[in-house]
């Protein structure tokens, strides 16, 4: 695989800051929410952004080091 460009690694940022923002909202939803089946969605939610920001971190360095 080729080195990302300078476009393709801002725009891989940008999804990033946009998850981890994504999951702090979904953090604080999880600290305010008291019916348990909401608060499930919303920690699933947050598990699947927190995710999101691994793997697109993972990308960016396996493909900057190859």
């Amino acid at each position: 695989m080729t080195q990302l460009t300078q476009k393709e690694l801002m725009l891989l940022q940008d999804n990033i800051n946009m998850c981890k923002e994504t999951a702090q909202f979904l953090q604080g939803c999880v600290n305010m929410v008291t019916d348990p089946e909401l608060k499930n969605i919303c920690q699933d939610m947050l598990q699947d952004h927190q995710q999101d920001v691994r793997l697109l971190m993972e990308h960016i360095t396996q493909t900057n080091l190859q």
